[in-house]
């Protein structure tokens, strides 16, 4: 989505962020600002050192000028010989307060954000040869294996060329390929669409897929790769009518699920999860969560009633001090029909309104509460994505972008199909006497939190679609099913229905296809009729006896040349 651009938060301030050796070398630089930080590093290394000769583990921070005020944060990580540094733009008269929360924000910053470089790197660093092949063939593994082609389509034009260069940064340093995917958020609060609130076999076959993918790289490549899951449950959870808790079961459920799916395989390491509390800290340090509980955030709009947790909704509220855009430009934009963003917010208000009809708070109103209610929830999810987008660009600037959401493919983002389609149709409508019609929402590529998966009897067709379409279906007399609860792997719960059709049915089915082929052997026998009364008749004779005999338009004849091998003088007529 081609969002506001424009903001007051330290992401709109953020102008680069660095790796140096302790003794003052840069290592690696990052941002919109990173090539005057290494035209003019010399400059800033010395007055670093001149300011703290002796780096400490703890983060501080240098008021710095450069054609501007510039505010420079540094830590050095225990351990470690090397600092992380983040340099954005000051603000003039900024009250106590929020000094302290730009100091937290880029503390977490530094200590989370994941550059993927080998800190015995220099910059300039060119890549082997030998590397070239392999990352051509990586590339040409996700676009055959993963990549979602959706409309307007730019992954040949531009897409392809993006996605070269961002596997190449980890090609060229022989390190493990690293991609991130926010996705997995929790299951829709409307029963209409799945299972229950809990992972099945959708989640199953989405992470199965995932692990494939890693695996086939590591095949092709000996540095092998990680996908890291960033899940955006808490972002949302308070928008679509999901309890922190249940966020919380959910993700720990898919955690179990992969770790027993990289047991199966032989890697519990190729696919990683991280949540909006695991990225701010504060579930593993609670000492972190009780320092920003003082500092002066502004709270956020909630529209819909959760139950919340105090750690996410601190993270939700850390998320929009620190990487949310301006919600002024947003809203004009939309108003001014700007044709991108109108449809899209337009498509976020339709989603929230299917999404939201069963929850408690939402049923009691009317439908036109309703569709207001729907309208507000839409531009907040839209402001928190961009928000957690944001923040996602700080903490893994390097990593490789992938979505659930149809990106045309051009960079940063790249669509991915969760469920392979060789053997995972996503359908609208289930019919026994008929193919699924392939289907996908303009909003989501299908996904298992939206979706439920369906197993059609007697074949090994899996279907993803809404629950309701699966409990109509098997409501009406012409097909019979169940919900599936049994483990699935390793005892791991993989919820599933199965669907088929009744006796009734069978047995109308087996008339109809007898009277499809009795239709189909009279239409062949009908066709034998016409050839054989259209067809020409030919007769050879010996030039004594010419006979002809034709259905169809004047008698022709053309006399054959002589043959010692055959009758002299025959004639052929056709």
């Amino acid at each position: 989505m081609d969002s506001p651009h424009h903001g007051e938060s330290i992401y709109y301030r953020y102008r680069a962020a660095y790796v140096r050796h302790w003794s003052g070398d840069l290592l690696y630089c990052t941002g919109p600002d990173a090539n005057r930080v290494q035209e003019n590093w010399d400059l800033i290394s010395l007055a670093l050192n001149t300011l703290n000769p002796t780096p400490t583990t703890v983060a501080y921070a240098y008021l710095f000028k450069l054609d501007g005020d510039f505010q420079i944060y540094e830590l050095r990580q225990a351990k470690k010989t090397v600092l992380t540094g983040i340099i954005i733009n000051s603000v003039a008269d900024q009250t106590n307060a929020k000094r302290d929360f730009d100091r937290s924000f880029c503390n977490i910053l530094m200590r989370e954000a994941n550059f993927a470089i080998a800190y015995d790197m220099r910059l300039g660093h060119t890549l082997p040869a030998r590397h070239e092949k392999v990352t051509e063939e990586i590339v040409s593994l996700f676009d055959n294996f993963l990549r979602y082609q959706g409309e307007n389509d730019k992954w040949a034009e531009s897409g392809r060329a993006y996605f070269t260069e961002r596997v190449r940064h980890f090609t060229s340093q022989g390190i493990p390929i690293e991609f991130c995917l926010p996705a997995f958020p929790c299951k829709s609060s409307n029963f209409d669409k799945v299972t229950g609130k809990d992972p099945d076999r959708g989640e199953l076959l989405a992470l199965e897929r995932l692990h494939s993918f890693v695996e086939a790289i590591e095949k092709i490549y000996d540095a092998g790769a990680k996908l890291w899951i960033i899940s955006d449950g808490h972002v949302f959870s308070d928008c679509i009518g999901v309890d922190d808790a249940t966020v919380d079961s959910y993700g720990l459920q898919l955690i179990k699920t992969n770790r027993a799916i990289g047991l199966r395989r032989g890697n519990t390491d190729r696919v990683g999860f991280k949540s909006l509390t695991d990225l701010f800290e504060v579930q593993r340090c609670k000492n972190k969560q009780a320092r920003f509980s003082q500092l002066d955030i502004p709270p956020i709009e909630h529209h819909v009633f959760t139950q919340m947790t105090t750690e996410a909704e601190l993270c939700r509220r850390i998320l929009m001090a620190g990487c949310k855009s301006q919600s002024s430009e947003l809203r004009a934009r939309i108003d001014s029909q700007d044709p991108a963003l109108l449809a899209l917010y337009r498509g976020f208000s339709r989603f929230m309104l299917e999404d939201l009809s069963y929850h408690p708070f939402v049923r009691v109103m009317s439908r036109s509460k309703q569709k207001k209610l729907s309208a507000k929830v839409a531009f907040e999810m839209m402001m928190r994505n961009q928000a957690y987008s944001n923040l996602v660009e700080l903490l893994f600037p390097n990593h490789i972008r992938l979505s659930i959401h149809a990106h045309n493919n051009a960079g940063p983002k790249f669509g991915i199909q969760l469920f392979d389609p060789k053997i995972v149709r996503a359908v609208e409508t289930l019919s026994p006497d008929s193919l699924p019609m392939i289907s996908r929402d303009l909003l989501h590529i299908p996904t298992p939190w939206h979706n439920c998966v369906v197993k059609l009897v007697g074949t090994d067709i899996l279907c993803v679609t809404k629950a309701k379409v699966v409990r109509d279906a098997i409501a009406s007399d012409r097909m019979t099913g169940s919900l599936v609860k049994g483990n699935q792997i390793d005892c791991i719960p993989a919820a599933y229905y199965t669907i088929g059709p009744t006796l009734k049915e069978r047995e109308l089915l087996k008339k109809r296809e007898r009277e499809h082929e009795r239709e189909h052997e009279r239409e062949q026998n009908e066709h034998k009729e016409a050839l054989t009364k259209n067809a020409p008749q030919i007769i050879v004779t010996s030039d004594k006896e010419i006979i002809a005999s034709m259905t169809t338009g004047p008698d022709r004849y053309f006399a054959a040349s002589s043959n010692p091998l055959t009758c002299e003088n025959d004639y052929v007529f056709v």
